[in-house]
């Protein structure tokens, strides 16, 4: 959607926003397996799911990046739109997911430490310089 944002076009939405994602940066993720090979004994034998604990609508994360790719790049912001799904979208794409990484959390001390504005604020300032050096 950033990509698509930089070349001015609408961000388009299969639903009406509502669906949430927990959307963790992957300094976080990385950060996460390294604090997990730290405690792997205290790990062993479950699942962990990671992520911030604070999912958004993806509507809002659409408008947050049309207003962060406006800021950056001085462009007025892109429209953020619903559009009919195509035949091969999957329901999964219409529902919520929200994480809980608290056992995680208990078992090594890990957070998540990169808000999702700041996150997307990074991307698309190193997408902007990436196409800057091409």
């Amino acid at each position: 959607m950033i990509r698509k944002a930089l070349a001015g076009e609408p961000l388009t939405m299969w639903h009406d926003g509502t669906p949430r994602r927990d959307l963790l940066n992957v300094e976080d993720a990385a950060r996460a397996f390294v604090v997990a090979m730290e405690h792997i004994d205290a790990l062993a034998g479950r699942h962990y799911v990671l992520g911030t604990g604070q999912a958004k609508s993806l509507g809002e994360v659409f408008q947050a990046i049309a207003a962060i790719v406006a800021r950056q790049t001085g462009a007025d912001p892109v429209p953020v739109v619903s559009v009919p799904p195509p035949p091969e979208a999957d329901g999964t794409d219409f529902r919520s997911i929200d994480v809980d990484p608290s056992a995680f959390l208990a078992a090594t001390g890990w957070r998540c430490e990169i808000p999702l504005v700041e996150a997307l604020e990074r991307t698309v300032a190193a997408l902007l310089a990436e196409s800057a050096a091409h």
